[in-house]
């Protein structure tokens, strides 16, 4: 026997109900399931960097060229969270400096997703090198993005990785200028450092 779940299922290509004959209301389920969505992202934010506790996570082999050569491959998959969590391990994977793991995370800051453009650009902050200046263009690119945290963990890792005085000019600038509080308070620290 069959559950209703299978039948609705089964049917749902035709647009039918079982029995019933009731056709199914697809923009309904769509509109049902949207606050869904954004309960998921709210999260996903509130526990952005809680993943895990530094030290936590084990790999295998630093620099192992078949782990990386699939997570490049994954950093292009079609779901988000594959992407997120793509990003996080070839930061765990790639040797600091990496140039084809610098370049394969950067194609991430122009991700759909702003959480995978959030995590790319904390992953480049933490392979970067100081002084790397395509790096710091990248990230300064970044301070441009519509999502706060974004701009949060750009100003971050721009702070770590250069003190050139074009950087702090900029952060001077989102200190006084950027639309949200809490990025112009975190441009203000880095100033401060």
């Amino acid at each position: 026997m069959r559950s209703v779940a299978q039948v609705v299922r089964a049917r749902a290509r035709c647009g039918t109900l079982p029995r019933s004959g009731h056709r199914i209301d697809f923009a309904a389920f769509a509109a049902i399931s949207r606050p869904q969505q954004l309960h998921r992202h709210r999260k996903r934010l509130e526990g952005f960097g809680k993943d895990v506790a530094a030290g936590d996570a084990k790999v295998s082999m630093k620099g192992d060229e078949t782990q990386l050569s699939l997570l490049y491959t994954a950093l292009e998959d079609e779901d988000i969270f594959v992407r997120e969590a793509a990003v996080d391990a070839v930061v765990q994977v790639a040797h600091p400096q990496d140039p084809l793991a610098l370049s394969k995370v950067s194609v991430s800051l122009s991700d759909e997703d702003c959480f995978v453009r959030t995590r790319a650009v904390v992953a480049l902050g933490s392979l970067g090198q100081v002084g790397d200046q395509q790096l710091v263009g990248l990230l300064m690119d970044m301070l441009e993005d519509g999502f706060v945290p974004v701009r949060k963990r750009a100003i971050e890792a721009l702070s770590r990785l250069s003190n050139d005085e074009s950087v702090l000019e900029r952060l001077r600038t989102v200190s006084s200028r950027d639309t949200d509080r809490g990025v112009r308070e975190e441009a203000k620290k880095a100033l401060a450092r």
